[in-house]
């Protein structure tokens, strides 16, 4: 088969780009958390901020722009707390109904409870709160662990970046790595140090989902009990006021759930809850996964559950979409006995009954494998995760995801009565974010092609804003903003690499890839021109313009791209 490519340099991809001053904040750590147009044509900037041991604070700037990037006002919002009030946690920011909602949780050491607490901010940034919901400590006990104070602790390491992904995080390390497939297809060892990982709470989670529509929020709380595995559940509307509050559990002997990702309807209604589930009689299968998934559609007076069943593929994880009243759950699968993915899997749900209208296993293309290894031979592919996906004029899919892994450099022994691994000598971690995957599928859920951008960038922490990418979509064109090196690497067979950047030297490129899957990249900014690098992964899209923070010590500059 004739392998078609078309990747070019260019000068056409029809763009524009204002820079704000420079400016300097108290607090050198900032990120963009939401990014919103009011009804003036204002531009409103909510950026996090956290401080340093020598300068302590957290909270948010909130500021706002006209479309040139001329600073017209702004707002500190600090988030202070008494010393009872302990382990707070901002779950999301949002805005509705004019008003921009700071939601948190906390532990109230006076009243040994959980709090949930709303705090409001007019556009005349006038304040004021409102309880969500309160759980005390000994009714806590009745659903199960909840660790919030490691939930506080992990926040601490991590740049918070305010995901309205619905993701829950109750599956350990183990499921994320290079070694995912161990625990998903075979490994009975790995699987029950999970178990026994989630029976401590360490695996508990709580999340905020905001509808698209902006008419409702849901808090979910994902806790953790030998007998069974639950979610305590609270649905607002767009005043914040309680639509309603449920449980939703696992009470069957012999099953175990991992919960995936939340949604909410289109109305405002109803929770869609994606979970991963291992039963006996699963893991009783001579081939394929040894579990399924169970899609569930929750109300104020009734639950309904329908069944995903993988039948002979290997479904690491899947994420829910909803689109013109449509439910869509997309991922990537694997074939029997292949321990890396095969393709993009995609099954369409009628939101209504959750009758299963389509289940599409798309294996990746000839093109896509040439793009990725040219002549080689296809290599182990196993840590690909969606960033975004997209919805066209025709209801046609466009999926962006990128391998993310961690890597550890070291010497690797082990010992021990169970042969565990231990680590000799020094150790580095670096997280790594490399190829870009793009695939097009029809509104049928069939794939029509699929390419892979070839990148190679990592860190030695956690801090992923100067790599990885943003991306949108325009007049059914997918853009990708990438921070590269001076030089593109070439590759073997008329390839190309983005590769590897400096953090504070860099250059910003956008990639456009076109209906047909036929992509071109241009420079917009080389690092000369620039007094601060742009924080490419943490771009903030309103319409047809994309909004990236500058970084470098305490200066700071604002970049807008019209496309």
């Amino acid at each position: 088969m004739l392998i078609q490519i078309s990747c070019v340099f260019s000068q056409n991809i029809n763009y524009k780009k204002v820079k704000s001053d420079i400016f300097q904040d108290d607090y050198k750590n900032s990120v963009i958390v939401l990014s919103e147009e009011n009804t003036n044509g204002e531009l409103l900037l909510v950026r996090s901020y956290k401080g340093t041991i020598v300068s302590q604070g957290e909270g948010f700037y909130i500021e706002y722009y006209d479309t040139n990037l001329k600073f017209k006002r702004a707002f500190e919002y600090s988030m202070n707390h008494p010393n009872y009030q302990k382990y707070n946690l901002i779950l999301g920011v949002f805005m509705m109904q004019n008003n921009i909602h700071f939601v948190e949780i906390y532990y109230d050491l006076n009243e040994k409870s959980f709090v949930c607490l709303d705090n409001i901010l007019s556009q005349d940034f006038s304040s004021t709160k409102k309880e969500l919901f309160r759980i005390s400590r000994d009714e806590m006990k009745n659903y199960g662990k909840f660790n919030l104070q490691q939930k506080f602790y992990d926040r601490t390491k991590e740049i918070w970046t305010n995901d309205n992904s619905g993701k829950i995080n109750s599956e350990n390390e183990l499921a994320n790595l290079s070694g995912f497939h161990k625990v998903f297809f075979s490994g009975n060892n790995n699987y029950k140090k999970i178990i026994e990982n989630e029976n401590q709470g360490n695996g508990s989670d709580i999340i905020l989902v905001v509808n698209e529509q902006k008419n409702s929020f849901l808090v979910a709380l994902d806790f953790n009990q030998e007998e069974k595995d639950g979610l305590k559940l609270y649905l607002y509307d767009d005043k914040g006021n309680k639509k309603f509050e449920t449980i939703y559990s696992n009470t069957i002997e012999d099953k175990k759930y991992f919960f995936q990702n939340l949604q909410i309807s289109e109305d405002g209604n109803f929770i869609y809850l994606l979970a991963k589930t291992y039963s006996f009689d699963a893991k009783k299968k001579n081939e394929g996964g040894k579990y399924f998934y169970e899609f569930t559609k929750i109300s104020n007076y009734n639950q309904l559950t329908t069944t995903l069943n993988t039948n002979e593929h290997f479904v690491g994880s899947l994420n829910t979409f909803i689109h013109n009243d449509e439910l869509t759950c997309l991922g990537f699968y694997s074939d029997v006995k292949d321990f890396k993915y095969s393709g993009i899997c995609c099954f369409k749900i009628d939101p209504n009954t959750l009758e299963v209208k389509s289940a599409n296993y798309n294996p990746f293309t000839e093109q896509f494998l040439f793009d990725k290894y040219g002549d080689s031979k296809p290599k182990d592919l196993k840590n690909l995760n969606i960033k975004k996906v997209f919805f066209t004029e025709n209801n046609e899919i466009l999926l962006n995801a990128e391998e993310n892994y961690i890597s550890q450099s070291g010497v690797v022994g082990y010992s021990g009565a169970n042969n565990s691994p231990m680590q000799f000598g020094n150790s580095d971690k670096y997280y790594c974010y490399d190829d870009i995957v793009i695939g097009k599928l029809d509104a049928l859920g069939t794939l029509q092609w699929a390419r892979n951008i070839n990148k190679k960038q990592s860190t030695n922490d956690d801090d992923n804003s100067f790599i990885s990418y943003t991306s949108t979509i325009r007049n059914n064109k997918n853009y990708l903003f990438v921070n590269t090196k001076d030089k593109i690497k070439k590759l073997k067979n008329d390839r190309i690499e983005f590769g590897q950047i400096r953090k504070n030297k860099s250059n910003l490129n956008v990639i456009q890839v076109d209906e047909n899957g036929d992509f071109e990249y241009e420079e917009i900014l080389d690092d000369e021109q620039n007094e601060v690098p742009f924080m490419v992964s943490k771009g903030a899209i309103i319409d047809n313009s994309v909004y990236f923070l500058g970084r470098k010590g305490r200066n700071k500059q604002l970049l807008k791209v019209t496309l």
